[in-house]
């Protein structure tokens, strides 16, 4: 039998693509949970980059500091706690840091974004 989701899938979607998507929604997810109460003001912008085997985690801070960098590593430390007896317990984590706005320049942009803190207002 069919997943009831399955009717809001596209169509046209490979068995290939649809793991894919599945992999990526599920590290979304997962990362959401892991970053709970850890995302202060100067996190600005997190992605979620799937490679096979592997979970790049990308952030976009306003100020590297000491307090970014432990909750950066909070993050990873969470999310690979909550992977851990799944699919994805084999996984490597890693992280990158942009210091900047998540603007064209930022790595992040082209995964899958988890968060993106509003401008603020001036």
């Amino acid at each position: 039998m069919d997943h009831p989701a399955r009717q809001y899938y596209n169509p046209s979607l490979t068995a290939s693509e649809e793991r894919t998507l599945l992999r990526r929604n599920y590290l979304l997810l997962q990362t959401g949970q892991a970053a709970l109460g850890l995302i202060g003001p100067d996190m600005l912008a997190i992605a979620v980059e799937a490679q096979p085997e592997a979970i790049v985690l990308h952030f976009a801070v306003a100020a590297h500091t000491t307090e970014i960098d432990e909750d950066i590593n909070d993050i990873a430390f969470e999310l690979d706690a909550l992977l851990g007896g799944g699919p994805e317990q084999s996984s490597g984590i890693t992280t990158q840091i942009h210091l900047g706005q998540p603007d064209n320049t930022w790595p992040g942009g082209a995964h899958a974004l988890l968060y993106c803190a509003k401008p603020a207002s001036g």
